[in-house]
């Protein structure tokens, strides 16, 4: 998509820049003046890492506000977890692994999702360490592990907990790091009792046996370090099933030392970034909250003002939240909808103007990783945007111009960046042009490791197996367990939705971002050959997965990566493939943190006639 495009009489026509932003000049304007800023939604994701395109933020702070979502798709719960057990998100430095004895991956998949971290396992399993992947499905990173463990799905949890309690009554635990630095640790072992391997091996699928060797491999080889994934929490009880597992290596005292660790996300670099000023904090606005996973349901209910205007960008959700009829029928409802984005996504074919903008390789920018690595990078454009594209912080100065609206900053690039990065500079003197001329820069500390002084951020300083901020909210003080929402829910086994359905993120694109219709293989759903005994079906067989939301249409592929029972599609398929994976999912959410708990999902096979 190279020009401005207005939609008229349910068709494109390419207008110009100029009549795109009087456009929504004019349409905000009246918005404003009728109803207020929070008639205003901001809908925006991940699609793209740089912290330019995250100035829009600060426009709509200057507008006075608008309505924006809490929580996100993908890894909410697990930030919610990690803050009430530790008080804020850190991971070890990848190199940290050559330190550990045993490395446990659990639910995650570095070899499709997160390729820089495999040289790190590598060169540690060179020097003797041990490597675990526990996962329902036996991805690709079973080939980087020594040991592949498959769980049932949405059950990480409950093995946790055994796991808990096994190393609590063999003795096995650290009972100076317990008693110095923890809090509720005897709550958390009288909770923990009731999950014995025996109970454990009844609903995660391992025998009893397994489970105590896990339990005693993992507490005999510290130091030990836990990998923690984001598809293991995709589920109702997600939040709870993190906490669990940090609870581990809290248990056994493999933390703040090299080569443990519970590393989930890592907000190291991301407080040296100044989130006030790129949020617009100084200019006071007013602000609705809606939760994101339930996104279509939101924009039907928001009536106090209702949402008038609806700008989206750096996002599809018309095809990434689930219930995506929903979303399309909410979507056709808001007056007046604008996107921002590279291709014509079902998105922005909902939507009444799509504005071009240009890709990462296509302007100046400053990336950092939240998910797992701690260096800042700066990007110099590489190539010319083509036709008309343009970055969205200089159209937003335009429109803002044309306004008259004070507050958001009309400069060049480099003049953003450096002061953004106000904080990095004034901790590390780490400046731009340091950037420009380091490549990739691991900040001051970088390389340190997590929690070394035993002082956490929570209220009382100390690691929490019970968390008082988690009952306050609701989220009860303990890593309970609790079965996700339909699987095994009798009435819709009876109807024949029997499958899990699961929908793991794709090695070869960005969620939806690549997933061009036309291009690459044909969707594909992945069940086991007894899966496939129990439904006549063969490789290559053409069905429909539905559930009680709707249905796609995929052809069957026989594989023992996935087990009994489940029904595997990759999501980010567009509409238009047939196989866009959250027409079948629901719009749940998790137990903390206003995440999608996509994975709650029964599903069904319907052969195609």
């Amino acid at each position: 998509m190279l020009y401005p495009l207005k939609k008229e009489n349910g068709t494109f026509k390419r207008i110009s820049w100029s009549a795109a932003l009087d456009m929504m000049a004019e349409k905000i304007g009246k918005v404003l003046l009728q109803y207020g800023p929070l008639s205003l939604l901001h809908y925006y994701d991940g699609g793209y890492g740089g912290l330019l395109k995250n100035l829009e933020s600060r426009f709509f702070s200057a507008l006075g506000g608008c309505t924006v979502h809490r929580g996100s798709l993908c890894w909410a719960a697990g930030l919610a977890a990690q803050r009430y057990d530790f008080g804020d998100i850190l991971s070890h430095p990848h190199q940290d692994l050559i330190n550990s004895s045993l490395v446990i991956i659990w639910g995650r998949n570095p070899a499709n999702t997160q390729l820089h971290l495999l040289p790190y396992i590598k060169e540690a399993r060179e020097n003797g360490t041990k490597v675990i992947l526990i996962d329902p499905l036996k991805t690709a990173s079973a080939a980087i592990a020594d040991q592949y463990v498959r769980v049932n799905p949405a059950s990480d949890g409950v093995l946790a907990l055994a796991m808990a309690n096994i190393i609590i009554g063999k003795g096995l635990h650290d009972p100076e790091f317990v008693r110095k630095y923890t809090t509720g640790y005897d709550q958390f072992a009288d909770f923990c009792s009731e999950f014995t391997p025996e109970k454990a091996s009844e609903i995660c699928g391992l025998s009893a046996e397994k489970i105590i060797e896990l339990a005693e491999e993992y507490a005999w080889s510290k130091p030990a370090s836990i990998l923690i994934g984001i598809g293991l929490q995709r589920h109702s009880n997600g939040g709870n099933t993190i906490r669990a597992i940090d609870a581990l290596a809290a248990l056994t005292g493999n933390v703040g030392i090299a080569g443990g660790g519970a590393s989930y996300a890592n907000f190291r670099v991301s407080h040296l970034v100044d989130h006030a000023f790129l949020e617009g904090k100084d200019l006071e606005p007013v602000h609705r909250h809606y939760s994101k996973p339930e996104f279509a349901r939101n924009l039907a209910e928001l009536k106090d003002p209702p949402i008038e205007l609806l700008y989206i960008s750096r996002a599809n959700p018309l095809v990434q939240v689930g219930d995506s009829n929903a979303v399309r029928k909410a979507l056709a409802a808001v007056p007046f909808v604008v996107t921002a984005e590279l291709f014509l996504t079902d998105t922005a074919l909902a939507s009444d103007l799509v504005l071009p903008v240009t890709h990462l390789l296509e302007n100046i920018d400053l990336f950092y990783n939240s998910m797992s690595h701690q260096h800042v990078v700066y990007s110099n454009k590489a190539i010319d945007p083509p036709g008309e594209c343009r970055a969205e912080h200089r159209f937003m100065a335009e429109l803002a111009d044309r306004m008259g609206v004070k507050g958001y900053p009309a400069l060049s690039e480099d003049e953003l960046i450096t002061r953004l990065i106000r904080p990095l500079t004034l901790k590390s003197g780490i400046t731009l042009q340091d950037l420009k001329e380091s490549g990739p820069l691991l900040p001051e500390q970088g390389d340190s490791i997590p929690w070394s002084d035993r002082i956490f951020k929570t209220p009382d300083r100390k690691y929490c197996f019970y968390s008082t901020e988690a009952e306050k909210n609701g989220s009860g003080g303990l890593p309970v367990y609790n079965k996700p929402r339909e699987i095994g829910n009798v009435r819709l086994i009876r109807e024949g939705y029997k499958y899990w359905f699961v929908t793991p993120h794709p090695r070869d694109s960005i969620h939806s971002s690549h997933r061009l219709p036309g291009i690459g293989s044909s969707p594909l759903a992945y069940i086991n050959k007894t899966t496939a005994a129990e439904e006549g079906l063969g490789e290559g067989s053409i069905v429909f997965v539905e559930t009680k939301r709707g249905k796609i249409q995929v052809i069957i592929t026989i594989t023992e990566a996935v087990p009994p029972k489940t029904v595997m599609v990759y999501e980010g398929w567009w509409h238009q493939s047939g196989a866009s994976v959250n027409k079948l999912t629901a719009d749940y959410r998790t137990d903390m943190g206003d995440q999608a708990a996509f994975y709650d999902c029964l599903c069904r096979i319907v052969k195609t006639g």
